[in-house]
Parts: C-alpha cells; structure tokens; sequence
C-alpha cells in the first residue's frame, strides 16, 4: 500500500505478507492512518461526512494505492482526492482497478465497486463489521443486551426477515380472507348458472336472427339487383324520350330550315335572271362602243389616207402632226422675217439710196436694179408665205381632227373597259349565284333526308314502354326499402342481443375471474397461513443451525488462541448467541465472569468466528483478511496476557492474513510482519522491520 497527502503521511509504502503482520508505533504516529486509508481505497467513501480528516491540510491533492492477491491473481486499486475550493472531492480521474495489470474498471465509483464487490465478496458494511475490528468494536457484540444480540446477528444471519416475513404477510392474510368473504356474497358470482342458462337462450335468439339477417341480406341484394337493372332500363328509356325530344326539336329545325332553303334558292334564281338581263344589256351597250370605237378609227384613216388598226397608233401620229406643224411655222415666221426686211432694204434704197449691204451711195441704175431684185425676193417670199400658211392650216385642221379623235377613243376605251369588267362582274355573279343555287338545292336534299330519318327514328319511340318501365322502377324502389326496413330492424335486433350476450360475456367472465379470484384468495389464504406457520417453525430451527456453526467456528479460533497456552477450554452458545467458557470440570462461565486475558481470547473467537461465518454465508468465500485495531486493551504484561494474544493470533491458521494496529512492542515481536511507524515534524514515516 502506497500513501501520498494522506493525513500524515507525505508519501508512505507499506507491504504485507502472510500470516501475522503488525503495525506498531507510538501514539498518534499514524498507524491508523494507514487503516484510513486502505478502507477509502476499496470504498471510496468517507469513514464520516465529509473527507476533510482524510487529506493532510496543507496539500492540495492525495492519493492510495493497493495492491492485492486473491484466488490466484493480482489486483491493484488507485483512488485520489483534490482540494477545490474549500472542498475535498474525490478525484475520479485517478480512479483506476487493474487485473493482471489490465484496466477492469475506472473513472466511475459505481463501476469499481461493483467490479471490487464481485472479486472480493466483501461490502463496506461487512468490511467495517468483521474484517477491520476496531478496539472499540472487538467486545461490542459481547457487552450487548442478549436480546439485543440476538436481533442485531438474526439481522446479519438473514433470520430476522423471517420475523418480518411471518408479521408482514398477516395483512395479505387478512386481505385474502377479506377478498374471499366479498366475493362469496356477490350476486353474479351465487347466480353464476342462471347467467350461464340466459347467455345460451339469448345466443340461441341471436343465431335465429343473424339467419334471418343473411336471409334478408340475399333478398336485399337481388332487389337491388333489379332496382339497377329497371333503373338501367328507365334510364335507357328516358334517354331515349330526350333524344326523340330533341329530335322533334330537330325536325322543326330541319323543316323550318328545308322552307328556309327553298326561299333562298327562289331569291337566287330571281336574282341570277335579274343579273342574266343586266349581262345582256352590259353586252349590247359593249357592243356600242366597239362600233363607236371602229367609226372614229376609220374616220381617222381617211383623214390622214392610212390604215389606223386602234387608237395607240394615233398619239405618234398626231405627235408627228405636231412636229410637222412647229416646222411650219418656224418656215412661215422666217418667211414672213425675210418679207419685211426685203420690203425695209427697198423703201431704203428708195428713201436714202445707199446700198443695204456696203452702206455707200448707188447710181439711179443700180439703185433700179437693186430694187427689183429686192421687190422679186419679197414677191417670192409671199408666196411662199401664202403656200406655208395654207399647209399650216391643212396640218392644224388634221391635228385638231386627230387630237379629238384621240380623246374620243380614250374615252370610249374607258368606257369599253369598264363595260367589259360590268358584263365580267355581272357573269361572275350569274355564276356564283348558279353555283349557291346548287349548293342550296343540296343542302335542301341533304335536309330532306335528315327530316326523313328523325321521322323513323321519332316513329319508334312508345310512350307506354317508358310508363312501364317508370312503373318497374317504383316497385324495385319499394322492395329494396321495406328489405332495408327489415335489415335495419334485424341489425338493431342483433345489436341489442350482442349487447346482452357482451353485457352476460362480461358478467359470467367477472363472475369466473372471481370464482378464480376467491378460489385464488382460499388458496393464497391458506398459503399465507402455512407460510407464517412455517416462518414461525424455521427462525427457532435456523437459529439453531446458526448458533451450532457458531459454536464451531469459535471453538475452531479458541483452540488455536490457547493451543500454546495448555488449556482446554470449551465453547457453548446458547439461543441469543450468549457465549459461555466450559471448564474440563464441567463449569460454565459467562462474559462477566472472565479474566481480561480470556474475555479477550473469547472476544477475538467471537469476532473470528462470527466473521468466518457471516462471510462465507454471505460471499461463498472463507474469511482471508483480519485487521485489529489496538487488541490489547485490559491486557496487562505482568500476567503474560499481552504475549499470550501475541501466540493466540499466531495460531490463527484459518485467516490467510491478519493485520494487527498496536502501540505494544511485545506484541508485535510475535509478528512474523512488522511495520514500523514514526512521527517527526508533523510527518509520519514508514519501515519494515
């Protein structure tokens, strides 16, 4: 065992061997320290409130580790504490459980514990009871009332739960009783046949019923059958009474329609003999024009005494016309020019007699000559003058002529066009008005054919077919209602009977749970009687077998406790675990009449002994491990009782492991173990010696 910040020690190791070790040291040196400790590293709890006497004051951190041997392995433990704030907490980051140097358990106190408790078989509570006697513990169970004995180890032993077993089931007794006497007087538990009989009668009726109800069922469904099919039927007949309906509806269209046609068709052909008469008057005035057309054309060739073939020949005709008559009068205006100046030149010479051309002075001869000559131009030129004017008057007259025979054929050109394009307009009407006559008459035979197929399908149609069906239907109608009826009357029923029989079902079943209840009640009556009988019987007979294998157990430590001492002492208990030394006389003494040296000889094989067989009551497991904690109290060195103790836990064969907390030195020689505690400076030291 490891011990850091604990209490006094700095940092301490302790190691223990087998058979008989000792932790000897003056007082207050720390030899309980270590106990302290080992019992915070297997629980982890605090031996008081708070651990506040565990971590020494001036640290701020502290930890224990043990390591142990049990059935073959090697375990090892590590628990610490830490300092925050003004508390101590356990520090489970240092929590660790190792098997074989494996992790089995950490960082959870409920983990390790329930893992340390599975290994060792030993809790808190029998640890502190019976492995680690403390000095003010060894002789308590002793010094106890024996009444008191025997109910704190009949608590131990398991005995006691028998007592509170046998007191605790006289309640479930008298509740069973109590069950039992309720369910005798319930009515449908006494009347349980009746309920039975009216359960088979109203089943019997609701059979009858649901037989009727299939019946009617089968009814309905061929009813409704029929009802579809008359429906199916007037249905077909009504629609039929609609399409004759709205043929009817359709033969005054169509008749309103051929009437229709027919006067259309009479107002086309009145039309198309209107347009007819117009066509022949539009030719005949056509005609006209073409006439008109061909007298100006010949009018025209005469005049100018060349063929004119139309009235586009005339426009280059009259522009040559045109041309010939500009000529003309240019020659005439020039001729009439060299008129006046000949006439000029001569009254000159008559006048001035000088010559028109040199401008110098002529002789009365040449002057008669020039004269002459001058009078013979001027002569000649009104000839000329004379003959132009007459051609101009010639071309002016054909030009004139021309020009109006032009416009009049322009003129009747656009009117012969617009003649063609009224007899085309007037064809084309007389042809479409042909055509839609045609159509007409069509339409009109179409109508006529449509008129007569709406009479023949009209003429099939029976009103008193459609009655008869409509009459089919009704009756369908009322035979399906009165079968819903009668489901509906049939279903209640049944409803009403189901109710009944779930209403009787409930009853017979509560009253057969409850026949089963009060039947369970008697037996569990009679049972719960039995058993605190029985309850009653054991306690005294296990208390026995408790008491004997006590008896043994302490005989068994007494016998090795005195076997260097030479005497023989026997061990008797009696029923409340009261211990008594038997002297080979025969003479028995009790707890107060003991010497210290036997009382504590009887209080180590009482402590040994009961712990052995509490554990292994308990666990399975024989006791292995026994700590004291200062044992010799009332033991004096003058009368060798100290030494006596010394060679009494020597000869504890039976525990693998005893550890012994004590301030004698004596004692402790007789250990085959000694560890050695000191105190200095407020810090306590460890040694194996």
């Amino acid at each position: 065992m490891r011990v850091q910040n604990l209490r006094s020690h700095l940092d301490s190791q302790a190691t223990f061997g087998e058979g008989f070790n000792c932790i000897v040291g003056g007082v207050g040196c720390g030899k309980t320290s270590l106990l302290m400790a080992l019992h915070f590293a297997l629980f982890g709890e605090p031996l008081h409130r708070s651990y506040d006497y565990l971590l020494r004051e001036d640290k701020t951190w502290g930890q224990v580790g043990v390591q142990f041997e049990h059935e073959g392995k090697k375990y090892s433990i590590f628990r610490g504490l830490k300092r925050e704030r003004d508390r101590i907490l356990q520090d489970f980051d240092k929590l660790v459980l190792l098997e074989e140097g494996k992790k089995i358990a950490w960082g959870k106190h409920a983990a390790v514990q329930e893992q340390l408790t599975a290994i060792t078989g030993i809790s808190k509570n029998m640890f502190e009871e019976f492995v680690w006697i403390q000095q003010e513990k060894l002789k308590e169970i002793l010094n106890m009332r024996p009444g008191d004995r025997q109910k704190t180890l009949d608590e131990f032993f398991g005995l006691s739960s028998f007592q509170k077993a046998w007191e605790n089931l006289f309640p479930y007794q008298k509740e069973y009783e109590g069950v039992r006497r309720n369910l005798e007087s319930d009515p449908d538990l006494r009347h349980l046949a009746d309920l039975k009989k009216q359960y088979e009668d109203t089943l019997s009726e609701t059979i009858k019923l649901q037989v009727e109800l299939e019946t009617s069922k089968v009814e309905l469904a061929e009813a409704e059958k029929r009802l579809l099919e008359a429906e199916r039927q007037l249905r077909d007949l009504e629609d039929l009474e609609k399409r004759v309906n709205k043929l009817k509806e359709e033969r005054s269209g169509l008749q309103a329609q051929i009437a229709e046609t027919e006067a259309a068709i009479r107002r086309l052909e009145e039309e198309h003999s209107r347009v007819e008469e117009a066509s022949a008057k539009s030719g005949e005035k056509l005609q006209q024009l073409r006439v008109q057309e061909g007298g100006v054309l010949t009018a025209s060739s005469s005049l100018l005494g060349m063929t004119v073939n139309s009235g586009d020949e005339l426009p280059t005709i009259i522009e040559k016309l045109e041309s010939d008559v500009g000529e003309l009068r240019n020659t005439l205006a020039q001729t009439r020019a060299a008129v006046e100046e000949s006439r000029q030149a001569r009254e000159r010479i008559e006048a001035e007699k000088i010559c028109p051309t040199c401008r110098r002075k002529i002789g009365k001869t040449h002057k008669e000559r020039l004269s002459f000559q001058l009078r013979e131009e001027e002569e000649q030129n009104l000839r000329k003058m004379r003959e132009l004017t007459g051609k101009l008057e010639e071309a002016g007259r054909k030009l004139q002529t021309l020009t109006a025979a032009k416009n009049k054929l322009e003129i009747l050109r656009v009117e012969i066009a617009n003649a063609e394009a009224e007899l085309s307009e007037k064809q084309q009407t007389s042809t479409q008005l042909k055509r839609e006559i045609a159509e007409k008459e069509k339409s009109r035979e179409k109508l006529a054919q449509r008129l007569r197929e709406v009479d023949a399908q009209i003429g099939e149609f029976r009103v008193e077919v459609l009655e008869s069906a409509r009459k089919l239907r009704e009756e369908s109608r009322l035979r399906r209602e009165r079968l819903l009826q009668s489901i509906q009357f049939q279903e209640k029923m049944i409803q009403e009977k189901n109710s009944s029989l779930s209403l009787l079902e409930e009853r017979i079943k509560n009253a057969e749970q409850k026949q089963a209840q009060k039947r369970k009640a008697e037996n569990l009556a009679a049972a719960v009687e039995e058993l605190r009988h029985a309850y009653r019987e054991v306690v005294p007979l296990l208390r026995r077998l408790y008491v004997e294998s006590l008896r043994h157990a302490m005989q068994s430590v007494m016998d090795s406790l005195t076997v260097e001492a030479a005497r023989s002492l026997s061990i008797e208990i009696d029923e409340e675990y009261t211990p008594f030394l038997v002297e080979a006389s025969g003479f028995r003494r009790g707890v107060h009449h003991l010497s210290g040296g036997e009382r504590t000889w009887l209080s180590l094989a009482y402590r040994v002994g009961l712990g052995q067989l509490i554990t292994e009551a308990r666990t399975g497991q024989s006791l292995e491990l026994l700590i004291l904690d200062e044992p010799t109290e009332a033991l004096g060195e003058e009368d060798r009782s100290i030494e006596a103790l010394a060679e009494a836990i020597s000869n504890l064969k039976n525990v693998r492991q005893i550890i012994v907390v004590t301030h004698s030195e004596r004692l402790a020689q007789a250990a085959s173990t000694r560890i050695l505690v000191e105190k200095r400076d407020g810090v306590s030291r460890v040694e194996k010696v």
